[in-house]
C-alpha cells in the first residue's frame, strides 16, 4: 500500500507539473479566451487534458500553407468518378432528399465528400484542441520568425516572389491566431452539448473534422441533423450529406454558376479546390446520364 500510494503521489506530481508547463505555454491564449468571456473551467479542463498538447507543426502549416498550391488533379480520375458513382448509388435516397430540400445537386455533395475525406476513409488523427491551442500562438514573435525562416528554406521561386510572401507572414499570423481563438470559442459552445466529446475530437491539421470536414464555427452555423436522431454528428454520412447541402445553400448556392462557385469557394478558399469539385461533379453527372440512357435502351 505504501509503494502504491507513493507511486500515485509521484504520478500526480508529474501530471501537475506537466499541466503547469502547458498553462505557461498557452498563457497568452488563456488570457485572450478569458477576455472573450470563456469559462475558466472550460479553459483549464481542455488545456490540462492529456490529448491537448502544443505542436509547432500546426503553428507552421496553418500560417505557411498559403505559399504552396495544392494539386487536386487526382480527384477527378477515373477511379474518383467510379467512387462518386458508387457513393451516390449507395446513398441515393438520402442524397435525393438533400437535393430536394436544398436544391444542391447530389453530384456536388458527393464530390465534396470525396475530396474532403474520400467518404470517411481519411478523417485525420490530429487533436482538434491541440490544433487550435497551438495555432493561437502563431502571432508570437518567435514563431513568426521561425515561419519566415522555414519559408526562406523551402521556397523555390524568385527573390522578389519570396519577399512578397514573407511580407504577408506577419499579417497572416495575426489573422490565423484570431481565427484559432474563434474556433476555441466555438468548441466551448459545442462542449455544452453532452453528445459531443470535444476532448476526443480529431481531424485535419487545419482543425476540420467529420466526413464533411467542418471547422467548429461551421459546425455551429451550418451542420444539421439529417437523420433526425436528435444529434448532429458529422461522422454520420446522412448528417454529413445534409450539412454540406445546407452549407452551400446558406452561402449562396442557387441556379446561377457564379454564386455557386462562390459558395464552394467559401467551403474551401482555393480556386483549385473549386475547380476540382465541379470537374468531378460534371464527370459524375455525365456518367449517370450515360448509365440512365443505357438502361432506357
Amino acid at each position: 500500500m505504501l509503494i502504491f500510494s507513493t507511486t500515485r503521489i509521484s504520478f500526480s506530481s508529474i501530471m501537475a507539473e506537466y499541466n503547469e508547463e502547458k498553462r505557461v505555454m498557452f498563457a497568452t491564449v488563456i488570457e485572450e479566451l478569458i477576455r472573450e468571456g470563456i469559462d475558466t473551467n472550460f479553459i483549464f479542463r481542455t488545456i490540462d487534458h492529456p490529448n491537448t498538447i502544443f505542436n509547432e507543426r500546426f503553428v507552421k502549416i496553418n500560417v505557411n500553407n498559403f505559399a504552396s498550391s495544392p494539386d487536386y488533379s487526382h480527384n477527378w480520375s477515373e477511379k474518383a468518378v467510379w467512387r462518386a458513382l458508387k457513393f451516390i448509388n449507395e446513398n441515393k435516397a438520402v442524397l435525393n432528399l438533400a437535393e430536394l430540400q436544398y436544391n444542391v445537386p447530389k453530384e456536388i455533395i458527393a464530390s465534396i465528400l470525396f475530396i474532403e475525406t474520400k467518404y470517411g476513409e481519411y478523417l485525420g488523427n490530429n487533436s482538434i484542441l491541440s490544433v487550435y491551442y497551438s495555432t493561437a500562438l502563431c502571432n508570437k514573435r518567435e514563431f513568426i520568425d521561425k515561419n519566415k525562416q522555414s519559408l526562406r528554406d523551402s521556397f523555390k521561386g524568385s527573390d522578389s516572389e519570396l519577399t512578397s510572401l514573407l511580407s504577408k507572414i506577419d499579417e497572416r499570423s495575426e489573422k490565423k491566431s484570431k481565427w484559432a481563438i474563434e474556433q476555441l470559442k466555438a468548441i466551448y459552445e459545442m462542449g455544452k452539448n453532452a453528445k459531443i466529446s470535444i476532448f476526443d475530437l480529431k481531424g485535419s491539421w487545419a482543425g476540420a473534422f467529420g466526413i464533411s470536414q467542418f471547422i467548429p464555427t461551421s459546425y455551429l452555423s451550418w451542420a444539421v441533423d439529417g437523420n433526425n436522431d436528435g444529434n448532429i454528428n458529422l461522422f454520420d454520412v446522412t448528417d454529413a450529406i445534409f450539412s454540406v447541402a445546407n452549407y452551400l445553400k446558406s452561402n449562396g448556392w442557387c441556379d446561377d454558376s457564379i454564386p455557386n462557385r462562390k459558395a464552394v469557394f467559401h467551403y474551401n478558399n482555393s480556386s483549385a479546390y473549386v475547380d476540382a469539385v465541379f470537374k468531378l461533379a460534371n464527370l459524375t453527372s455525365e456518367s449517370l446520364k450515360k448509365t440512365s440512357n443505357l438502361q432506357e435502351d
